[in-house]
């Protein structure tokens, strides 16, 4: 993908971001939820193009993380909490991806994903404990975080 389709992917997200965040602010979760969505889906892109963004200095992986945090926050707003978790669960699976890659900084990944995976116990705890499904993903973070 060529410098400029990046660039523009990048400016259409931070666009459909700044825009969602006004809606949030507003309290128009619905609306936000759209272009939170758009701006995902961008990043998303950014994510297939992780050589070419680190040249470009393009922080995708801060991006993405930054888009589920988004939606995360509006889903918890729509009391909609499947979402909530599988943003949560999401999330994680990305930084485990990603986090020994050469085209990301190991620790800023290291640190959110102590971060992402603390918010998702603590959302399992309040939601009335874990499944096994829950468990095997426990003995996953728990090696990551240690490594």
């Amino acid at each position: 993908m060529s410098d400029i389709c990046l660039n523009h992917i990048v400016n259409y997200w931070k666009t459909r971001t700044k825009i969602s965040n006004q809606l949030f602010e507003e309290k128009q979760f619905e609306k936000a939820l759209i272009d939170y969505k758009n701006a995902i889906y961008r990043s998303e892109v950014l994510n297939n193009h992780p050589s070419s963004c680190k040249e470009l200095g393009i922080p995708f992986a801060q991006i993405y993380l930054v888009s589920c945090n988004n939606l995360i926050n509006t889903y918890e707003e729509l009391g909609n909490l499947s979402e909530v978790e599988n943003m949560l669960k999401r999330k994680i699976y990305f930084i485990l991806h990603f986090k020994n890659s050469e085209h990301t900084d190991k620790t800023i990944l290291q640190s959110e994903l102590s971060r992402a995976a603390l918010a998702y116990l603590n959302f399992t705890e309040q939601e009335g404990g874990h499944n096994k499904k829950q468990t095997q993903l426990y003995k996953t973070l728990k090696s990551e975080i240690r490594s």
